[in-house]
């Protein structure tokens, strides 16, 4: 099979042909039908020796939505399900990982590797194998390319957000400071969708203020150095 593979710091990934993996025990192997290219994979193309704890070489890609392809034995998924691939693995037996805390592990600094495309191969390949059902998301029939950047783009905002959504009610405003970036327009979806909160977007950009209306900012705010006394009260 094809994929992107990072074999060396500083270098430029390459690509590759590798064999396909078998999936074992609990493990499930995924037709990738999408894949992002998130800024974090350009700070890893950017890294040099010893900046990260990753070991390689690695297929790249932590963005990530397909089909399941095939399943061990102990998977409990359904063979030809379409699924958003969550990408920061952690050991899978401690305690923050038990709790499904897996982005916390409490052995992070030991493994060499934070996930899927992060030390771990990844889906910027046609196929990638997870680890555990536990990290795949059924999407039905929505579009690859719009679900594989929610795994990141899409789940780190919603992770800022999520324990103040109780408190957002109708008399509340939230603003985003750099609405018009990967996770700033999510934002705003996320905060329209889930809570009745009057959403201001700031950013240093008209075009994307102008992204951040069409994802429902009730008040756009041009970044200048007036722009706090232009806030709404």
């Amino acid at each position: 099979m094809r994929a992107l593979r990072l074999s060396g710091w500083g270098q430029a990934p390459e690509l590759r042909e590798v064999d396909r993996p078998v999936p074992r025990d609990g493990q499930v192997l995924v037709a990738v039908e999408a894949a992002g290219l998130c800024h974090s994979d350009l700070h890893v193309l950017d890294a040099g020796p010893g900046d990260l704890p990753f070991r390689l070489p690695f297929t790249l890609g932590h963005e990530v939505a397909g089909r399941v392809e095939q399943a061990g034995p102990l998977a409990d998924v359904a063979v030809g399900e379409r699924v958003l691939v969550y990408g920061p693995w952690g050991c899978g037996r401690c305690g923050r990982c038990a709790a499904g805390l897996e982005n916390y592990c409490d052995r992070r600094a030991d493994l060499g590797w934070a996930g899927m495309g992060l030390g771990r191969d990844g889906g910027m390949a046609d196929y990638v194998l997870v680890p555990s059902g536990r990290h795949l998301v059924p999407i039905g029939d929505l579009a690859a390319e719009s679900a594989a950047p929610l795994s990141d783009a899409g789940l780190t905002p919603y992770h800022a957000l999520a324990p103040h959504i109780p408190v957002l009610d109708a008399e509340s405003t939230v603003v985003v400071i750099g609405a018009g970036g990967g996770l700033g327009h999510l934002a705003v979806r996320l905060l329209r969708a889930l809570t009745p909160s009057r959403v201001v977007a700031v950013d240093v950009r008209p075009e994307a203020l102008a992204l951040a209306r069409s994802c429902g900012a009730h008040v756009t705010v041009l970044s200048t150095p007036d722009g706090a006394a232009r806030l709404p009260g």
